[in-house]
């Protein structure tokens, strides 16, 4: 099986599942508008490829829903899926969450978001544990310039969503624009877990609603890994 077509399957696959929008690893803290669908596709590459989707639907009043297929991993050099449900250091992979969104605009440049994931790792022994991240964000938007953005927040993860590490932490990220279809981001999650990374990339709008991210994730722990990023999404 080529790589090429391992990553189409894996993209078909996990989007065939209905879930909360990132930047990379830290939520956006943006609501989806009412009646409206968020998709966002991540691959990640390293050893493995890792494949992370989201697919929210706007309720309105400033509250989202979905679902959440989250390290979906493929080992290339075994040709195999990778699973998780015995090893507490790692996070359980793959979990299939459920997640909710409140967004409350303070003003126009400001809001709060608390959000949650919620689920179970996907396991064809029936060992299924529950697996929970949730967090509080403050956005701010066009702050120092147009379609700028930056986050700043409070993060729980329970051990089989981040495994061994802090089950406390904090997270920034911002995303700036460089030209009308060119954005570069940043964001650090701050913690020794396994979302525990520093991502640095570019975003580029072939559209003014599919923005392409591409992007290098840079461990905060020695547990981590280095990887490229590649994220498809389509925005409301």
């Amino acid at each position: 099986m080529s790589r090429l077509f391992l990553v189409w399957w894996l993209v078909l696959a996990a989007s065939a599942v209905v879930a909360q929008q990132n930047f990379i690893n830290v939520p956006s803290g943006e609501v989806t508008k009412a009646g409206k669908f968020f998709f966002q596709q991540q691959l990640n590459f390293n050893e493995i490829i890792q494949s992370n989707t989201t697919l929210d639907y706007g309720l309105g009043k400033g509250f989202e829903i979905g679902l959440n297929v989250l390290g979906l991993n493929y080992v290339e050099k075994s040709n195999s899926l990778f699973l998780n449900d015995r090893n507490d250091r790692d996070p359980y992979d793959p979990l299939l969450t459920v997640n909710a969104l409140k967004q409350f605009e303070v003003t126009e440049v400001f809001s709060l978001a608390l959000g949650t994931q919620a689920g179970v790792n996907v396991d064809f022994d029936n060992r299924y544990r529950p697996a929970n991240l949730s967090y509080l964000n403050a956005r701010f938007q066009n702050l120092l310039w147009e379609h700028s953005v930056f986050v700043a927040g409070t993060y729980y993860n329970s051990s089989h969503y981040g495994g061994a590490g802090n089950r406390v932490g904090g997270w920034l990220a911002a995303e700036i624009p460089l030209a009308e279809k060119w954005h570069v981001m940043g964001e650090s999650v701050i913690g020794n877990n396994a979302i525990s990374y520093t991502s640095l990339g570019f975003i580029f709008f072939p559209r003014p609603r599919i923005p392409l991210t591409l992007g290098v994730q840079i461990p905060n722990t020695a547990n981590n890994a280095y990887a490229l990023v590649f994220e498809f999404t389509i925005t409301p």
